[in-house]
């Protein structure tokens, strides 16, 4: 080699050196960060990974000093656990990798798309390792022999499963890296005993031969029962092959912040040609993070004489425990296993119902037994959410007061049994309503599918709930999880009107000139017979140019003048004492009716009994005491419109929804400049005087 060409390599070789000299460690690139040095004194004091952090090339995932300070587990080895050998940028992950954990254990990756730009190639996805969420990634370091390191924030701590040692000291190789059948057979070598114990699911596993389900390869998630959910004498039986397949999804691995706000239900391993039970996880939020529970639901929706149809719904009492085959989950119920009633499911001491038991049973205990002893009942329960929307000085009201209790608990039960498919069914083709335990009273159905997904809500007293979990079925009835407390109303009528999606054609005409910003004032109060959108859809067809003129905006006073016709203000008249009205009252045509006075001019309000014909006739005392077979109706000069929704309660009235708009043609004849009915009639009287006065002059000429 010549003198030149040897020159030119020591030079390279030097370039290389400083190279390396000025290139930085996964360490050294962690220490710009001060989130994380609690991270870097973990790492220090092993003696294995200072080294390996400089000399090799990995991907890590490091948890924050926030998500480190939260984690109460052993931290000696903790960051093999969060080391794979090779390295990866966030959008280059893929679904599983092993990590430097004695046994290798896997991680779990999981992308979810959050509509967010792809800035420098992963900002569009949520990346979750296991459990815990990357929230800052791709951060590029390079070891001293020139291997490329990358290392992403997580926010939380990623936790191993770790056999315990036994006796000896010495752990089973077998166990060092668990599958969910070790688990479930050594389940004290991973703590879990006590409030945590699974030995009775597993004994009935093994009874029925069917542990090696539980070594399923792949990626999957089993939900394994504590033994506090079984009753080894009852649920024996009840628990067989399809039982214990029903709590397993195969090819899937679940944990519970991956699914967070997903309504995607999963396939169990009893989803076969005869029998058809589905999975998902839902998130129900308390006061603060540690109140926070996730619950697994099976969903039959196929079933067969030994499997009932519908949902059984699980809290997770342990989640999140990562095995060589996916992860398992702990739960305080068995899944499609029906409760025994519906009090027993109440019952649950920790459950999302369980503000709702403890109000029926210390205020009103004659329900709880009802719960227990009467069959084919349906239930719509507030969960523990809904009590922190409710007006609290109301609800404490109506707790002392024994009567008031009553009517609210029995607002919230059916005297039949009520799945969601009928209530979507019959609310596609009629205004659905039912008639509750609370004497006179009903809840009325509404299905919204704007987004292909059915949901549905109901209106009782005046506050309109939401159906957030349905058809959890029990020995005796049914519960569908609300989330309001019916009959504790919060809202004015302004906010009602807005609201109500039946209500939504009047509000829209209200809002022209502001003519409903009274409806807002606490201080008032109305009575208010709403047109129905389908009232409003009937004046389309019939009286297409005056519903043309109404809703463009244009003609204000003619809107204000017919939705005063319809409002009493200064009184809230419930349906009841309207009806009382009419006892007092003359007949006219064999109905019992008495004249309102509205803000704008009078109605018949009429009480008719329908006969077993759906005839009506004349309305009595006795009958108007039957709220069942009796129909009410507003009358104007003809037009008769029956009360379809009575009494929905508002903070300062109470609106009585009808079917039929009470106007005629003449209230929106627009003539000329003029501006409304009045200025019609001005219109018409100068035409008069000026006819007259010309007559008049012709008469002396």
């Amino acid at each position: 080699m010549s003198k030149t060409g040897l020159y030119l390599l020591l030079g390279l070789l030097v370039l290389a050196h400083n190279r390396r000299a000025e290139a930085k460690n996964m360490l050294q690139v962690m220490e710009a960060w001060p989130n994380l040095s609690e991270a870097i004194a973990i790492i220090n004091k092993d003696k294995l990974l200072p080294q390996l952090m400089k000399t090799f090339g990995f991907t890590a995932f490091i948890p924050t000093n926030e998500a480190l300070e939260k984690y109460d587990g052993a931290k000696e080895k903790l960051f093999y656990y969060h080391l794979a050998n090779i390295p990866y940028k966030a959008q280059d992950l893929p679904d599983d990798l092993n990590t430097q954990l004695t046994g290798n254990p896997r991680l779990y990756i999981t992308r979810i798309p959050n509509g967010k730009p792809s800035i420098s190639g992963w900002e569009d996805y949520d990346y979750y390792v296991n459990n815990a969420k990357i929230t800052s990634a791709n951060h590029i370091a390079q070891s001293e022999d020139g291997h490329e390191q990358v290392f992403h924030v997580v926010d939380q701590v990623i936790a191993p499963t770790i056999a315990k040692p036994v006796a000896d000291g010495a752990v089973p190789p077998a166990y060092m890296n668990p599958d969910a059948r070790k688990l479930l057979e050594k389940p004290n070598l991973y703590g879990l005993v006590d409030e945590f114990s699974i030995t009775d699911f597993e004994k009935r596993v093994s009874e029925l031969d069917l542990l090696d389900t539980f070594a399923m390869s792949g990626k999957n998630t089993f939900f394994i029962p504590i033994n506090q959910a079984l009753n080894p004498i009852h649920d024996k039986d009840l628990i067989d092959k399809h039982v214990i397949h029903g709590h397993i999804v195969p090819k899937e691995v679940l944990f519970t912040r991956t699914v967070e706000g997903t309504t995607n239900q999963s396939m169990s391993l009893a989803f076969t040609d005869n029998l058809k039970v589905l999975i998902n996880m839902e998130k129900v939020a308390g006061q603060t993070e540690d109140q926070t529970a996730y619950y697994v639901k099976s969903n039959t929706v196929a079933g067969d004489t030994s499997h009932t149809k519908g949902y059984v719904l699980a809290r997770i009492v342990k989640g999140n425990i990562p095995v060589k085959n996916g992860v398992v989950h702990l739960i305080d119920r068995p899944l499609m296993i029906v409760a025994s009633s519906i009090i027993s499911y109440l019952q649950e001491v920790k459950g999302q119902l369980s503000r709702f038991y403890m109000l029926m049973k210390e205020y009103n205990p004659d329900m709880a037994n009802l719960l227990v002893s009467k069959t084919d009942l349906t239930l719509f329960a507030p969960s523990n959410e809904a009590f922190k929307m409710v007006n609290k000085d109301r609800l404490n009201e109506i707790m002392h007061n024994k009567e008031k209790i009553s009517k609210l608990l029995n607002l919230h039960i059916l005297n039949r049994h009520l799945t969601i498919d009928e209530i979507i069914e019959r609310t596609t083709h009629e205004i659905f309503q039912e008639e509750t335990r609370s004497y006179g009273r009903k809840l009325y159905f509404a299905v919204d599918d704007h987004h292909g997904i059915p949901t549905v809500s109901l209106e009782g007293g005046g506050v309109n709930a939401t159906i957030t979990t349905p058809d959890i079925i029990t020995n005796n009835g049914v519960i569908h999880i609300i989330n309001r407390i019916l009959g504790i109303p919060s809202q004015t009528v302004y906010e009602k009107l807005s609201t109500d999606p039946m209500l939504s054609l009047t509000f829209n005409l209200s809002l022209q000139e502001g003519w409903n910003e009274r409806l807002k004032s606490r201080e008032e109060k109305f009575t208010l017979f709403v047109p129905s959108n389908g009232a409003w859809e009937q004046i389309h067809r019939t009286l297409p140019s005056a519903y043309k003129k109404l809703f463009m905006g244009e003609f204000p006073y003619h809107v204000r003048y017919i939705l005063e016709r319809h409002m009493i203000v200064g009184h809230d008249f419930s349906l009841e004492e309207l009806a009382a009205l009419t006892t007092n009252s003359t007949q006219r045509g064999g109905i019992y009716s008495e004249r309102l006075q509205m803000t704008r001019g009078k109605i018949y309000f009429q009480a008719r009994v329908k006969s077993k014909l759906g005839e009506t006739t004349s309305s009595t005392e006795s009958d108007i005491e039957t709220p069942s077979n009796t129909e009410y109706y507003i009358e104007w000069n003809g037009i008769s419109a029956r009360v379809i929704r009575p009494d929905v309660e508002c903070v300062n009235g109470v609106v009585h929804v009808v079917d039929k708009v009470l106007m005629l043609n003449r209230d929106v004849t627009v003539s000329g400049g003029s501006t409304g009915p009045a200025a019609a009639g001005m219109t018409a009287l100068l035409s008069t005087l000026i006819t007259v006065a010309f007559a008049r002059a012709l008469h002396h000429h």
